[in-house]
């Protein structure tokens, strides 16, 4: 049972496997109802959010192609704006389990960079909502327009948008990704520098299966993908500056 929050677990804590399954559980319970009150708030407001979101498309009417689609297109809505909702909570429960496995020293620095992720999930959300999806939709829906007359399902229409925000809600927490593993010491401006040309090879081929599957979508994720890195990276030689220096390294090469 939950009582009241989830226990935090502190690095010193000896937990047997019965207990860290204990710990999993209750976060999963957490994000799991988390996820349900978001459906049902979802499912009740379908309607005004299907409005809200066809403001990109102009408020253009949906086409319905079986008695069925007005309903299934209010439970799309209600599952994938569900996923949306709790997709910050789901990523801070993640770290949350995962912070007890560094030491004591890294704690300080880390739990407040936990609760940037929720807040960078948002701001990547709004970006993408103002941002991305206005001219990636205006693209889609007008292109070769003297050919065809384009008539939106609701259902797919929501998919397809809230996958976007979803995505670039994730990358948008890449600094703090990046900043806590600096923390502890798995990246460095150094390998970051000295491996950048494969990095953007990867941002790219991550930008290419982003949802969007147009040339605007895929410069505009592509574009906040390497201001992100180039924002991590800045990031990361802030950490490596502020970091107690240790004793310079002895050069094991004997003297001549």
């Amino acid at each position: 049972m939950l009582r009241g929050r989830v226990r935090r677990v502190g690095p010193e804590d000896e937990l047997t496997l019965v207990e860290h399954l204990d710990e999993l559980r209750t976060r999963l319970i957490v994000t799991v109802a988390t996820l349900t009150v978001a459906i049902a708030a979802c499912f009740w407001k379908s309607e005004q959010i299907l409005h809200f979101l066809r403001g990109p498309i102009d408020d253009r009417q949906f086409i319905a192609l079986s008695p069925l689609d007005p309903f299934m297109a209010s439970l799309s809505i209600s599952i994938y704006c569900g996923i949306l909702i709790t997709l910050p909570v789901a990523t801070y429960q993640f770290y949350a389990f995962i912070i007890p496995a560094f030491s004591e020293e890294y704690h300080r620095a880390l739990r407040p960079l936990i609760l940037m992720i929720p807040a960078l999930f948002i701001v990547g959300v709004v970006f993408a909502w103002e941002l991305v999806v206005p001219p990636a939709l205006h693209f889609l829906v007008n292109y070769n327009s003297a050919a065809f007359t384009v008539q939106l399902r609701a259902s797919n229409y929501v998919q397809f948008l809230v996958w976007m925000l979803a995505a670039f809600g994730l990358i948008f927490e890449l600094p703090v990704v990046m900043l806590i593993l600096a923390k502890v010491g798995l990246v460095t401006s150094e390998r970051m520098r000295k491996h950048w040309r494969l990095s953007i090879v990867f941002l790219a081929v991550l930008a290419a299966v982003l949802p969007g599957v147009d040339f605007i979508s895929f410069f505009l994720e592509f574009g906040a993908l390497l201001v992100l890195y180039v924002a991590s990276y800045g990031v990361v030689r802030v950490v490596e500056r502020t970091r107690p220096k240790e004793e310079p390294d002895v050069d094991p090469t004997p003297a001549t």
